[in-house]
This record gives structure tokens, C-alpha cells and sequence, in this order.
């Protein structure tokens, strides 16, 4: 799947610029004001799946639980709205959210 994303990132600049420039507006449009502890705490979540990935092989990505762009609901870009997830698991959620009362992932701990 990486490869044939890159593939088609260098086949077709046009249409992977404008996918990449709208996803970083809207995730500015959903960034509120962050205390500086808020922004450290975002950073971990980055770092983490950095060490996840190297540590295992396996590709871990930093997930919005709501979803910045979602068609039901959208969420903000703080920390109590992301999850690591690996690679598979990420893509296959998708620009989705589960609303059934099992999903526990949106529940406070």
C-alpha cells in the first residue's frame, strides 16, 4: 500500500498536493487554543507511535477518534481525541466513527 501511495503521489502531484493541503487546513480549522502541557501531550502521541513502529516493524499511526473530516461528526485536534492505532487498523476505520455503545474508544477512563 506505501508504495503504491508514493507511486501515485509522484504520478500525480496535482491531486496529492490538494488531498495534503486541504487535510492540513481542516486539521488547523480543529486545532483550538492548546495550553503548552496540551501540546506536549500530542507530541508524546507522535513519539510513541515512532517508537512503536521502529520497535516492532509494524506501521503505528497517531488517529483522531472523531474524525477531523467526518460526514456525521467532526472532532478537534487535542489530545483527549487521539489513539495510536497501527497502520491496517487506521486505514480500515477510515474517515469513520463507531457510534454503538460498544465502542468504548469516545468514553472518558
Amino acid at each position: 500500500m506505501n508504495k503504491y501511495n508514493s507511486l501515485y503521489a509522484k504520478n500525480n502531484p496535482d491531486r496529492f498536493n490538494a488531498v495534503a493541503a486541504k487535510r492540513k487546513a481542516a486539521k488547523l480549522q480543529a486545532t483550538p487554543k492548546l495550553t503548552k502541557e496540551q501540546n506536549v501531550e500530542i507530541q508524546r502521541f507522535y513519539e510513541e507511535a515512532a517508537k512503536l513502529t521502529k520497535e516492532t516493524g509494524i506501521s503505528h499511526h497517531v488517529d483522531h477518534i472523531l474524525p477531523l473530516q467526518g460526514n456525521e461528526v467532526s472532532g478537534l485536534h487535542v489530545p483527549c481525541n487521539l489513539q495510536i492505532l497501527t497502520g491496517p487498523e487506521n486505514a480500515s476505520k477510515g474517515n469513520k466513527f463507531d457510534f454503538t455503545y460498544e465502542n468504548e474508544s469516545w468514553r472518558s477512563p
